[in-house]
Formats: C-alpha cells, structure tokens, sequence
C-alpha cells in the first residue's frame, strides 16, 4: 500500500540497503566551486540557474531548485500617498495658525487694556484725583475682575478717618466684550519736595471654563511732590565743646494752603547727645513732641537743651521728621512730609576745663552715701594769647542738693538762681589769664535728705573774651558736666536667743540656741544679695531654719551661704536657724562664739557698685534686755 510518493516494497528495499553489512557503499561525489563568475550586484534574475540535483542509490525523485526569478515592477502610488499626506498636514497647520492668530482673541490678555491717569506734579499733602481705565477686547467677557492698586510709602485715603493706604483691592465684577471701566480714586500723598513716587495697577481676572486667574498689570504712573506741606529749619551752634550745653531750636512752618492736623516731630539723637530738657516737653519719651494744628503759614517752635560729650574733631548730627501721626499709633510718624538735621563738630575749647570730685576726674563718680564732696575745678588758657575778664558759673543740680549743700570760700552761691559764681570782682586773677595760664577752684557739696537714686551734677561754663585779628571782641567758652551718684549701703546684723537647756551653758549638757540675722538695704534698690558665715567646730547644725531665699550649708567645712536675692529700698529679710552646743570641761569659764563672722554683699542697682558689710561673731552671751544677768554665756561646770 502506497503511503505518500514511497511503496512500502521501496522502503524496505531501501531499510535493508542501510543495515546490509555486506553492501558496499557507494562514494560520494562532492560538488566543487565553479571558477565562472556571475555578476548579482544588480540583479539576481540575470542567467540560468543550474539544477540541484539530489544523487542517492534509491530510485528518489530529482529536485530541480532551479528558479527563474521574474522582474518586478516598480510601485509609484507609494509616493503620490506620501506627497499627499504632508500637503494636508502642511494646510491644516495653517488652517489652525490662522484660527489662533484672527478667531482666537476671546482668551487673549493682550486685548486687556489698563492705564492709569494722573497728574504728574503733586503737592505734598495735597488729594491726589486719578483714573484708571479697563478695556476687555475680547470676543467673550472676563469674569470676576479685581482692580489692585498699588501706593507708595505716604499716601492716606481721603474722609473723616484717614488711614495709611499700601494696597486696596476694587471689586469690577466682569467687563463684556468691548467693555470699557473708568474707575475714579482720590488720595492724598504725602512726601518730602521733589521726591518721585509710583503708583502701580494690576487687574485680576478670570475667563469662563479655566479655573485659572490671569493678570494685567499697567504702565506705572510716575509723578513728583513739587512742594511739601511742611517745612522744618533748625537753628544751633556748630562747633562744640565736649561736655558743653548747647541749645536746639527747631521750628516747623506750614506749607500747606490747609490746616494740619495732629503734626509729629521726632529726633533721633547721636550717643554723644544727652537730652537735658526741652519746651514744650515731649509727648513721649524725650524726642517725640505734637503739634495738634498748624493753619496755613502758621509756625510751631521747639527749643531742647542737650549736653555733646565726645572726642575732638568727632561730629555728631541729630536727624528730625516731621508728618502726620500713625493712625495705629499716635506716637509715630505716619507719613514723612520733611525732614532736617544738625550737626555738631567737636572742637577743642579754648579753654580748657577740668573737674574732679573727691579727686576722682570721671564724668561719672559714685560716692558712699551720706559723704560731703570735695569738688576742684581746673581752668587753663589753651590759647597763644591773653584772654580777659573771665567768668566761671557752676550750675549744680540733681535729687541729693538742697539749698545748703553748696558752700565756696572764694565763689557766690546764688540760692535764687542756683549758680556759684566767679568773676573779676571776687577773683582778680580772672582779670587776665595768659596762655597757658591755669586757675583753680574749690568748693563743697553737702548732700541733703537721704532718698533713693540720690545723685548730684555739675555743668560748669567758662567764658572769657580776647582781642581777635580783626580786632572784634569774642566770647570764649569752655564747657565741661560731671555726675556724682551715691551708692546706698547695706546692713547686716544677727543675735542669738535661747530655745532650750541650761544658762549659763553647762559641761555635758546640751544647749540649744536661735539665731537670727538680718539683712537690710539703704536708699537704693540691691540686687545679688548673698550672706555667708560658718558655725565653729564645737556647735552642731541642727538643719532647721526659716528664711526669704535659699539656704545652703556645707556640713564638711561648716559653711552657711544665704541667697537673699533682690532687696527694695529699705527692705529688709532675715533668716532664723537653730543650732545646739554642749560644752567641753575645756570652755569652762569662757564664753564661747557659736556663729563666726558675718559678711553680706550686694550690687547697687542705681550705681552698679559692689556694697559689703559685716556682722562681728555671736556668742553664747544672751542680751540682758531679754531678763538675763550679766555673764550668762560663760560655761560652767
């Protein structure tokens, strides 16, 4: 039976031919490579292909592979497709570039026009009209559209309050197509002359089906304070002494064709400036001062006194302003509508002035309470010429001086003015002073009534005259301020008290004693207050006590510290312990201490000085004004 192209009879012809050991097999004719070259570069159809044949030794089929490759045609609709399909991309890119250049403006921000309008030229302090204008351009509306509008430092909105403007937000609502919004504002500005100030506006919009918010912001508005409505001049000396008292006057003019209200002027003084006094007196500290109404060219006038310490050739300048009050704080100014300053170059005087109190030449002096002052003064003629008729005043001031404190041999003390005095008329020496010339003076300061911060100055003023190059007199002035603070003191004392046992103490038998010890300030405040002593070796602590503070005892070294803190004025704290003590035959007829010296320091709140004092030990000898005899501390057997 036949099973494909093969019989059965073929098969098993050839299955034995494989397996015949005795059959010999035919050899094989290997193909060799033809020299002939055939050229395939171009075109594999070209020439006739040779039969592969297949030689077996069964009666196989030949298989002839040999192909005549027919040649194709070439296919050009491919680039007619290709042509095609980049002409469409090439007008739909056009069809939409011209949609988003000429159907698009409805989400465009270049159709939103702003412009704000206003004058360019602006007095200070006068109200301010402006006009801000919002197109919309576009084919559909802006929705929910807010001005902002943006105002320099000074400007205030107009009405019964004012208040101080930096931004305000004006609700549009929305602007249709082709809709135009004129929004009116009116403001005063205030500013120095000639300052330039910008003002900016912003619109915040939104558009239909974006959650978005866009803005458009408009051309700044530039414009000029061409006056200030108020003007501020300040009259002073500009060379100095150090240690001299010079005077201020500032005097504020309106400029304004209005009222002025509520008008601040401040100084911001130099730390070589003490402020002494002014008139008026300031509202506020000592460099703040009002004026509750200026009327059109009306003027207010400030006159302060201060003291200039410094070295030579340094310069000191005190800077003003002046404007209207903060409305959150009336003690600011709110808008600056000027400013000025003064300055002050220190000289070396030309006559030299030197003080010292106690013997002490500080500017600041700090003295034990309740002590009489020495004070010396120093005068000498730093000049290359003579200087004449000099006169020396001494202003004393301060808490601690009554009308008896001052006392001088050779100076008159005015009590009606508070002056010492010398001059030609009491001091002939004064009548001429050559250069290098020196004078001395002396005098004495009593202090009154014990009070707190109790403190003294002394402003001496030198004048002279001499004869100048232009042969014109001058007035020389040779100035110089010291300060005498007098430290309060601090008091300590203690005192022993039976609690129980025998008095007099007795050999072997114990006694047990309360002692008390008092810490007390002066005039002054104290702070840092600590107490220390220590128990001898014979007396034991009993670890019971009652105390204002802490209480802190070393059992090895027997040592006691009291932490008494702060201490006001007069106020006093004290501290009560118990110890016990039993006698040895060896103390027999002595009358033996139980606490050891007493020491106590502070710090003087007003002078910042270190105050000390000291308690002497206590012994077992109890005060005879508690109902005991003489004696009753000396151990007895």
């Amino acid at each position: 039976m036949k099973k494909g192209i093969y019989t059965q009879d073929q098969i098993d012809a050839m299955r034995k031919r494989l397996y015949d050991r005795g059959q010999e097999v035919e050899k094989l004719v290997r193909h060799e490579l033809s020299e002939d070259k055939v050229d395939v570069s171009n075109d594999w159809s070209s020439g006739a292909q040779k039969p592969v044949v297949a030689e077996t030794t069964s009666d196989l089929v030949v298989a002839d592979l040999s192909i005549d490759a027919p040649v194709k045609k070439k296919r050009h609709y491919r680039s007619f497709v290709l042509i095609g399909s980049l002409l469409i991309f090439i007008f739909l890119a056009g069809l939409s570039a011209l949609y988003w250049m000429y159907g698009g403006n409805q989400i465009s921000n270049d159709n939103i026009q702003i412009a704000i309008q206003g004058k360019a030229l602006v007095g200070g302090g006068e109200e301010m009209s402006l006009q801000v204008a919002v197109t919309n351009q576009n084919n559909v509306p802006i929705e929910a559209a807010t001005l902002i509008i943006k105002y320099p430092p000074g400007t205030r909105s107009v009405g019964d309050s004012p208040r101080n403007l930096f931004e305000e937000r004006i609700p549009l609502n929305d602007i249709g197509p082709g809709e135009v919004q004129n929004v009116p504002v009116k403001v005063v500005v205030y500013g120095e002359e000639n300052n330039q100030k910008i003002i900016n506006a912003t619109v915040e919009y939104r558009i239909n089906g974006s959650n978005g918010t866009f803005y458009k912001e408009a051309k700044p508005l530039e414009f000029r304070i061409s006056s200030s409505p108020l003007v501020l001049r300040v009259e002073s000396i500009e060379k100095v002494a150090s240690g001299q008292l010079v005077d201020v006057v500032l005097t504020a003019v309106s400029n304004a064709s209005t009222p002025i209200q509520n008008v601040l002027v401040t100084a911001s003084y130099p730390n070589g400036f003490s402020f002494q006094s002014s008139e008026p007196a300031p509202v506020y500290g000592q460099n703040v001062w009002e004026i509750p109404e200026l009327l059109p060219e009306q003027s207010a006038t400030i006159k302060l006194k201060g003291i200039v310490s410094g070295l030579t050739e340094e310069v000191f300048r005190i800077n003003f302003e002046a404007g209207p009050s903060n409305p959150d704080n009336r003690y600011l100014v709110g808008s600056i509508l000027t400013n000025t300053y003064t300055e002050f170059l220190i000289e070396r005087p030309f006559i030299d002035v030197q003080i010292a109190i106690n013997g002490d030449k500080d500017r600041e002096v700090v003295i034990p309470e309740g002590v009489v002052s020495n004070v010396s003064i120093d005068i000498i003629n730093t000049l290359d010429e003579t200087v004449y008729d000099m006169v020396v005043e001494v202003v004393p001031g301060g808490n601690a001086l009554d009308e008896r404190s001052i006392s001088s041999e050779s100076g008159f003390y005015d009590s009606n003015t508070g002056t010492v005095r010398w001059e030609v008329s009491n001091n002939e020496s004064f009548e001429q002073v050559l250069p290098g010339g020196k004078r001395n003076l002396e005098f004495t300061v009593k202090p009154g009534v014990n009070r707190t911060t109790s403190a003294f100055d002394m402003v001496v003023n030198v004048y002279a005259r001499r004869v100048a190059e232009s042969s014109a007199l001058e007035t020389l002035i040779g100035t110089i301020r010291a300060e005498a603070k007098y430290s309060a003191s601090i008091l300590l004392g203690s005192q022993a008290s039976l609690s129980s046992g025998p008095v007099p103490p007795k050999v072997g038998e114990t006694t047990t004693y309360t002692l008390t010890l008092v810490a007390e300030a002066g005039a002054n405040d104290m702070t840092g207050t600590i107490v220390e002593t220590s128990l001898p070796v014979h007396v034991d602590w009993l670890d019971t006590y009652e105390a204002e503070g802490k209480v802190t005892y070393n059992s090895v070294s027997k040592k006691l510290q009291w932490e008494v803190g702060n201490l006001s004025s007069g106020e006093r704290k004290e501290i009560k312990l118990q110890i016990s003590f039993k006698p040895s035959i060896s103390q027999v007829g002595r009358t033996p201490v139980i606490i050891n010296n007493q020491t106590v320091r502070a710090n003087d709140r007003f002078t910042g000085a270190l105050l000390q004092d000291d308690a002497p030990a206590v012994t077992t000898e109890l005060s005879t004004e508690m109902g005991y005899g003489k004696d009753n501390g000396v151990v007895v057997q």
